[in-house]
């Protein structure tokens, strides 16, 4: 009796599949793995049911000369030759702001606004809106005595000196969105305590000034004028509200990399003499207002990545990684570092994936996807991002220039 005729399977869509398939593997030798694996992977995806399939082609969207991009809601902002750009459309692009120097670009976004720094500027941009994120402290010129008073007959006051006291001064500059500067400097006046009016000079920086006074010997700063006039009449009598964000400075110069956490802001700056870096974090919701004598942590080399994960705020540094626990304690993670630009994204249950001079990480718990299976140059500069496509989850880096792979075998 004749067997009846079978129709060969084949899988889905005439896709190729193998059983036990191991994906891409090269730290092994190619006779070893055989056909359980590939060796070499050119513009094909390979799906965890174990499948390969042709990277779906792209058409131009936008021509441009672009070193970042970053997407927050609806809204596609890209640096263009040194312009910063809102894209709606590949026929509706808005300009937002010209003449930026920075180059390498890091990003994030609170409550509906996007930050960013590159090593030069740093700036807040909302829609088409740019307003800088760094509000220099303004200078006190000069205060001097507008009205001495009159001191009231004291009698048996000897021994006591009723007629100078010193008096302190400091401003502020207060921009249109509601920040408030770090303070100027210290003036001090030796005046009578009967004194009523002090004259004060701050070059105006286009937004209000407010001026706040002690009182006679004090140590305690209150409001008493604001003005958006260089020269300012300052009441001592009127002061009001207390002044609080004494010894706070400026967003620092040079920061290259921006992350919040914890209702601060982190950026990081780097000294090149000492190949180390210092992370500062903003006071709280102040992200423009940073304690420098205390609000810092040091790691070695230079800072690529800041990523809040599940667990705290990860850093990774040329040299290592570290996890920013959120009761302050710094656990290193690894012996090795991240690459340079922009290392990592988060999935929707804060997991972070990353790029690391050995491939693939993700945290927390902290693991090495490819350090076994794979060994590939990490590049100089290097841009991850989390990528959504056809159903799938991928982990997608660009990077520049070559390296040295970590555990690649080169032969046979």
């Amino acid at each position: 009796m004749a067997r009846p005729w079978r129709k060969p399977r084949v899988t889905p869509d005439d896709e190729i599949k193998y059983r036990e398939f191991g994906g891409l593997v090269n730290t092994l030798s190619e006779k070893d793995i055989g056909f359980k694996a590939l060796t070499i992977a050119d513009n094909i995806l390979i799906t965890d049911s174990k499948k390969i399939r042709v990277r779906p082609g792209k058409s131009l969207y936008l021509t441009a000369v672009p070193h970042s991009a970053y997407v927050l809601g609806d809204s596609l902002y890209l640096v263009d030759a040194g312009t910063l750009k809102r894209v709606v459309s590949p026929t509706d692009v808005h300009t937002i702001l010209a003449g930026l120097t920075g180059r390498n670009y890091s990003w994030d976004a609170v409550n509906g606004q996007a930050y960013f720094v590159n090593g030069v500027e740093a700036g807040i941009v909302v829609n088409d809106v740019y307003t800088p994120l760094r509000i220099a402290a303004p200078v006190l010129t000069s205060v001097v005595v507008a009205n001495a008073g009159t001191l009231p007959a004291v009698p048996f006051n000897i021994g006591t000196d009723y007629t100078s006291a010193l008096w302190r001064f400091c401003a502020t500059y207060m921009t249109a969105d509601g920040r408030e500067s770090a303070p100027s400097e210290i003036v001090e006046v030796q005046a009578s305590t009967a004194a009523t009016l002090f004259t004060a000079t701050v070059p105006n920086n286009g937004v209000r000034t407010n001026i706040y006074v002690t009182e006679p010997n004090g140590t305690v700063y209150r409001l008493a004028a604001a003005s958006t006039q260089d020269i300012i009449s300052v009441a001592p009598l009127r002061a009001t509200r207390e002044y609080t964000n004494y010894n706070t400075f400026p967003l620092p110069d040079a920061v290259e990399q921006i992350q919040f956490w914890q209702g601060r802001m982190w950026v990081s700056q780097y000294f090149a003499d000492e190949d180390t870096s210092v992370i500062w974090f903003s006071k709280p919701f102040a992200f423009h207002l940073y304690g420098m004598g205390e609000d810092f942590l040091v790691v070695p080399g230079r800072v690529s990545m800041m990523l809040w994960c599940n667990q705290g705020l990860l850093i990774g540094s040329t040299q290592l990684i570290f996890l920013r626990h959120e009761d302050g304690k710094l656990e290193q993670l690894t012996s090795y570092g991240v690459v340079p630009g922009v290392a990592g994204d988060l999935d929707a249950e804060s997991m972070a994936y990353f790029w690391t001079t050995r491939g693939f990480c993700k945290a927390m718990p902290f693991e090495n996807l490819t350090e076994k299976a794979v060994g590939m140059a990490p590049g100089l500069w290097a841009s991850t991002r989390l990528v959504y496509l056809e159903g799938m989850q991928q982990v997608v880096t660009i990077t520049q220039g070559g390296g040295t792979p970590f555990n690649a075998r080169s032969s046979i």
